[in-house]
């Protein structure tokens, strides 16, 4: 009976060993046009048009067949030569038979994470989803506190993705195992050759235009996730994993502009102090604003947005920052320049806006080292330090500090049995009472100190000690454990506040307090602004309690620093001193590879393979951006245009040096 079924459903009779190879290609085919459907559907794009729904599933289709050429091309070419030369090695078939079931299985596995991909990033998995790979210990220590039913979900799909294949595929062989199996006729076999040798490489391509298959071949919006929807995971994880050491094909993407340019653009750009040399276009002079010298604390606060601090439009999360508020100068409109950590990390140190390159934090940098905060308070004496909670070499945060002017990195290794271990590292308290040692024994010694604190608490899976938080009543969730993380995170701050404020070193301290990006960036819309915007709060003796409502950006943060410390510098940075009274309010983001221009009233965004989006921008409420298309003039496209090629400008070897960088009293 099953010598019989086989014979059937082998397609012996035409294709000879090619016959399984054939149902599995469709079987794959089938299997990424249905999950392609439901993620379709299952991530309620209510605009989705039924125009734009079929053109994702043909342009989905052409994205599966060149990944099914480019997984079963090597079995392809294999089965039709033993056909050709009528041979049917037993141990060939069987290699065959499991490199299909795992091809499959690798299809089904980055299928089954999309939705928890998606649902995090607002995209099919990308280059994070493969960055991410390179620190299995947080990733899978993460995974495995609060993602089980997620984790439990891909493991069994996956074990039983492979055993069906692997004894569907065996199946599906077994006729060529019989003494009367009949291998097609040569001719049929030589014309198959030719056909595969022809149609695999041309598969793989999907074009025969200059560049092959991309994913900005298949783009058609404005609309992050809908763009990411005609490719599959596979492919998408696949082609960034190609790409994850392009510098950047500058010409391809966004002109590289030269030092004039730089110059023009950074005059509207920002309100400077420039000084008059010939040394680089990105020079300005920072006068002292305080009335001696200061020690800088900044508190990196991971993923603390706006959508948690209520006097920013959001839940009532954050009580003890709120009420850090009387103690300094609040910005109200403040603006990250990513979405990432590497974002705003480099923002915040150097000052430096967001580019089409990687983040200058990954970056082998051109020259020795960029011109940061750091390197200011280092040239001037002070103790430098990076305080973090996790292990520094993720994101390779320790080799950025060591080499732009840090000189202790203080990581996981370094505490002394922590009251509390998460997934990341040690609890924001274990943090913050470390720092606080730090500071107390700098002070005692008469060492000027600088300090970057960056917290870990409020980060997937949000382990937390209990017992410290409780969530307010009047919030009803299936995110509890989310919320009461952030809870944690701004109890941690407040308790570090009271330490401080008790010590001797507060007085002569200048704190700034800022997120490094908002939580859960993503957007089913063109650009998610209203995703941007985080708290800011600058602490020191010099200013008076106030609210700043100005438009402002994070890359701003460094020379406000600079000049609240009471240092007189010459510096290449592209951000403005927020002390000064008239700045020009813009900020500009990154938001995968898009780019955003934020005016106050005006949006535009860039996205490669994409015209340029202009948008005019309504808060209807504090928290909710109206975004409404209008026609962009030309003159505004070029300005912003140039913005945004500032940053992959500002890479060349001779900008953002140290050696720039002139301390003068």
């Amino acid at each position: 009976m099953l010598r019989n079924n086989i014979k059937k459903w082998s397609l012996c009779g035409t294709l000879g060993l090619l016959g399984p190879l054939f149902i599995f290609t469709f079987l794959s085919l089938g299997f990424l046009t249905l999950c392609r459907i439901a993620l379709t559907l299952g991530f309620s794009l209510n605009d989705l048009s039924a125009y734009e729904f079929f053109y994702i599933l043909l342009q989905g289709v052409r994205v599966d067949f060149a990944s099914v050429c480019a997984l079963y091309g090597l079995p392809a070419l294999i089965l039709v030569t033993l056909n050709l030369l009528k041979l049917k090695p037993k141990l060939v078939l069987k290699i065959i038979a499991i490199f299909l079931a795992l091809g499959f299985i690798f299809l089904v596995l980055n299928e089954a994470a999309s939705p928890a991909f998606i649902k995090e990033y607002g995209v099919r998995p990308n280059h994070l989803y493969v960055q991410y790979l390179i620190y299995p210990k947080e990733v899978f220590s993460m995974i495995l506190s609060a993602h089980k039913l997620e984790a439990l979900f891909a493991i069994v799909t996956t074990a039983l993705a492979f055993i069906l294949s692997f004894n569907f595929c065996k199946k599906l062989f077994l006729k060529a195992t019989y003494a009367d199996f009949v291998f097609p006729k040569r001719m049929i076999s030589a014309l198959s050759l030719i056909l595969i040798v022809a149609i695999i490489p041309l598969g793989i391509r999907s074009t025969l235009g200059h560049r092959p298959l991309n994913p900005a071949m298949v783009a058609f919006s404005s609309n992050l996730l809908k763009n990411s929807l005609p490719l599959n995971s596979s492919y998408s994880a696949i082609y960034a994993v190609l790409h994850l050491d392009d510098k950047l094909s500058q010409d391809e993407i966004y002109k590289i502009v030269g030092a004039k340019e730089v110059e023009g653009i950074l005059d509207e750009l920002s309100t400077r102090n420039p000084k008059d040399n010939n040394l680089s276009p990105l020079n300005q002079e920072i006068n002292p604003y305080a009335s001696k010298k200061h020690n800088v604390v900044i508190v990196l606060e991971e993923s603390l947005g706006a959508n948690f601090v209520e006097s920013l439009g959001g839940l009532p999360l954050t009580p003890n920052l709120e009420a850090l508020k009387k103690d300094g100068l609040w910005f109200e409109n403040m603006y990250a320049a990513g979405h990432r950590s590497i974002r705003g990390i480099e923002a915040v140190s150097a000052g430096f806006p967001p580019s089409p390159l990687e983040s200058i934090v990954k970056l082998t940098p051109k020259v020795k080292s960029y011109a940061t905060v750091a390197q200011v308070f280092k040239q001037q004496g002070y103790d430098t330090s990076f305080i973090y909670g996790g292990e520094s070499h993720f994101d390779n945060m320790r080799s950025y500090f060591l080499a732009n002017g840090i000189d202790h990195v203080v990581e996981q290794k370094d505490y002394d049995n922590p009251s509390f271990v998460a997934s990341w590292g040690v609890s924001d308290e274990d943090l913050f009472k470390r720092a606080h040692q730090n500071y107390e024994r700098l002070f005692k010694e008469g060492k000027p100190f600088f300090s970057i604190v960056f917290s870990t608490s409020f980060h997937d899976p949000f382990d937390i000690p209990q017992g410290k938080v409780k969530l307010p009543s009047a919030i009803k969730t299936d995110e509890a454990r989310r919320l009461a993380a952030v809870m944690y995170a701004d109890f941690a701050l407040g308790e570090f506040f009271k330490l401080a404020k008790s010590s001797s070193y507060y007085q002569d301290t200048v704190f700034l307090v800022v997120a490094d990006h908002e939580s859960r960036v993503r957007g089913q819309g063109n650009f998610p602004l209203a995703k941007f915007k985080i708290p800011a709060l600058l602490i020191s003796p010099d200013l008076k309690p106030q609210v700043d409502r100005r438009l402002v950006s994070q890359i701003d943060l460094a020379p406000t620093l600079i000049s609240l410390a009471n240092c007189h510098v010459i510096i290449p940075m592209a951000g403005q001193n927020l002390l000064q009274k008239n700045i020009k309010e813009r900020a500009f983001m990154q938001f995968n590879e898009s780019f955003g221009y934020f005016d106050g009233s005006h949006l535009t965004v860039l996205t490669p393979g994409h015209e340029a989006d202009y948008f005019k921008v309504t808060f209807k409420t504090p928290r909710i951006v109206s975004l409404k298309e209008e026609n962009i003039d030309d003159e505004t496209l070029d300005f912003v245009t140039k913005v945004l090629n500032l940053g992959p400008s500002i890479h060349e070897e001779h900008w953002q040096n140290v050696k720039y960088l002139q301390i003068l009293n």
